[in-house]
């Protein structure tokens, strides 16, 4: 949940670097691996439509115990609770352990077996894109068997102590109840935090535990989180929640913001001061002050660690020599548009968007992709807000927070006022988090009224992939010079490529910050700017990947697509058939994109 690195208008190959930022969409990696649903001993001798019947179930029962799995989740995904049956659900935070995590490899390998039970010819052609899908992350999940010491639940960016503030500061009171969920959720936060230390203990006693650098990180970032206790956002936020939530008393009212006061100050502040304490302690017990690949596993975890991130399941050999050939292909369109247009880098420097304000280029957004993108409806909201000053410091410019499935259309975009970030340049990154990004992109496939568990299936690699997609189509309809915004397509192109050659070189190939240097010096990178970089990749591993990997995925899509249509080939189209197959691994959408233009080729062969 945000880099510590301010991007900027700075090129590439002859010119200095522009530092990638990290954006956060998704409010969870949700995996399939709680409870099995009861289903028939076997599938032999049901029609198609009971077939059908018992499938849904079964999704439908992998659904309500993925959401159920913790109070967070659930407020997130569904607003009327009552609907789903969901009402009484008795508030939990989870539970961060070895023992759970093995749990949830046993029930994938259920759930693997309970859906091996079903006869995939007698499935609707959506239900085959769900199995498919599903089965092919259980199976993923089973990858990680022997390498769950491995996990990370804290970090810098992604980190539970990184985004847990700003989820719990934008829980949703959609009614009462929820504000009582909300005061209990609090109140759990110490034991919770306990599991993370002693899951955190567990990895230093097996030689696991992070690097000095990343420790310090957190230890950092918590400790600005804590200070001034008694004004802390989360007592300030809720009680301007509180004051306009309808139908409270003044008596209850005043309850509720007591108890929150209390809860924060009793139970939130002191279950981070001891979380840095342990912290503090845990520091200088790792062995590996480099890459995942230092440890005895590390590569063997990184390569599942980019499948599960990416949705990509290429080998890390030809990840590494795509981001040699599309930055190779950047640099040199780079050059010729520097040397078409000798004054176009100056020009950029200087360059200024239209929309400075952010709720006008959403709205200007909105209109300007409907050329290349299908029709979305116009009572979509977007309330943008910003990061509580106590947080700037470990945020990203922008982040996206994904509605509930049934009130999709009331979305949240959030913007950091940190010094170290321009917002009159965000319009680009405005596009990545809005239209045609991670709000579009969700809003879209919503409205297409999705089976319920498709909300649960996070694939960063799709999700970042098509925001960042967006994110370069943007320039195009920025109103600048085209010769400069290419030139910016380019550059950020290249700059992804570079940073997924430095997670892959320090995560996987054994780069020491030395090697990296070095390599990154190429660029333009100065010393401090690579240490930057180094101390990223080592405490997000595989995090980078899930941009640039999952842009060049969906370009070389559209690059066959391209190549098989011919004049045939409609972006619009494209798009509709990408959005529409919703998140999955990348596999699965190029098979299913084989089906589309086999159609659209017989179409065109009948007219």
């Amino acid at each position: 949940m945000g880099n510590i690195v301010k991007k900027t208008k700075v090129f590439i190959v002859l010119l200095c670097l522009g530092l990638l930022t990290i954006s956060v969409y998704n409010r969870k990696d949700i995996k399939f691996i709680k409870s099995l649903p009861v289903l028939k001993e076997a599938d032999d001798g049901r029609t198609p439509e009971e077939t059908q019947k018992d499938f849904d179930n079964f999704i439908n029962s992998v659904f309500t115990e993925e959401i159920t799995d913790d109070s967070i989740t659930l407020n997130y995904s569904i607003k009327n609770k009552q609907q789903y049956g969901l009402a009484d659900v008795t508030p939990t935070l989870g539970e961060i352990s070895l023992d759970d995590m093995k749990d949830s490899l046993f029930i994938s390998e259920n759930r693997l077996a309970a859906m091996e039970k079903f006869d995939y010819g007698k499935l609707t052609s959506r239900q085959q894109l769900v199995y498919d899908i599903m089965y092919s992350m259980l199976n993923q999940n089973m990858q990680s068997s022997g390498l769950l010491e491995y996990s990370e639940c804290l970090g810098p960016v992604t980190g539970i102590q990184a985004q847990l503030p700003v989820l719990l500061a934008e829980y949703n009171f959609y009614e009462k109840s929820d504000i009582d969920t909300y005061i209990e959720l609090l109140r759990l936060v110490p034991a919770y935090f306990d599991s993370i230390i002693e899951f955190e203990k567990k990895k230093s006693s097996d030689g696991l535990f992070m690097s000095d650098t990343t420790a310090q990180a957190i230890i950092d970032q918590c400790n600005e989180f804590v200070e001034g206790s008694d004004e802390n956002y989360l007592i300030t936020v809720f009680n301007n929640k509180i004051k306009n939530f309808a139908g409270l008393s003044t008596e209850e009212t005043s309850s509720y913001t007591g108890s929150n006061k209390k809860a924060v100050t009793e139970c939130i502040i002191p279950a981070y001061k001891n979380l840095i304490s342990a912290l503090v302690k845990l520091k200088g017990t790792g062995e590996n002050e480099n890459g995942l690949c230092g440890f005895e596993k590390g590569k063997e975890y990184y390569e599942y660690l980019v499948k599960a991130r990416t949705g990509s399941y290429r080998k890390i050999a030809d990840i590494d020599r795509i981001l040699d050939n599309a930055l190779s292909g950047s640099q040199q369109k780079m050059a010729k548009i520097m040397t078409d247009s000798p004054d176009v880098y100056y020009r950029a420097q200087d360059l200024e968007y239209t929309y400075k304000e952010p709720e006008k280029a959403i709205e200007y957004l909105k209109k300007a992709i409907k050329k290349d993108f299908p029709e979305l409806s116009d009572d979509i909201t977007c309330n943008v807000k910003y990061v509580d000053k106590s947080l700037e410091e470990s945020m990203s410019p922008a982040f996206y927070l994904t509605p509930a499935i049934d009130a999709y259309k009331e979305n949240v975009i959030y913007l950091n006022k940190n010094e170290r970030y321009d917002l009159s340049e965000i319009f680009p990154t405005i596009a990545h988090e809005s239209y045609p990004g991670h709000l579009y992109q969700n809003c879209y496939f919503q409205s297409l009224n999705p089976e319920p568990v498709r909300s649960v299936i996070n694939i960063g690699g799709y999700s970042e992939g098509w925001a960042t997609y967006a994110e370069l189509y943007s320039y195009g309809i920025a109103g600048i010079n085209k010769d400069i915004a290419n030139l910016m397509v380019q550059n950020t192109i290249a700059t992804l490529c570079v940073y997924g050659k430095a997670d892959v070189g320090v995560n996987y190939m054994g780069w020491d910050f030395n090697k990296l240097q070095e390599y990154l010096s190429d660029y333009g990178f100065t010393k401090s700017q690579s240490r930057t970089v180094f101390d990223s990749v080592v405490a997000e591993p595989a995090s980078y990947l899930q941009y640039t990997l999952g842009y060049l995925e969906i370009e070389a899509l559209i690059k066959k697509a391209r190549n098989k249509l011919g004049d045939n080939f409609n972006l619009k189209d494209f798009h509709e058939f990408f959005l529409s197959t919703g998140v999955a691994p990348f596999s699965i959408i190029e098979d299913r994109l084989d089906e589309w233009i086999e159609e659209i080729q017989k179409a065109t062969n009948l007219k």
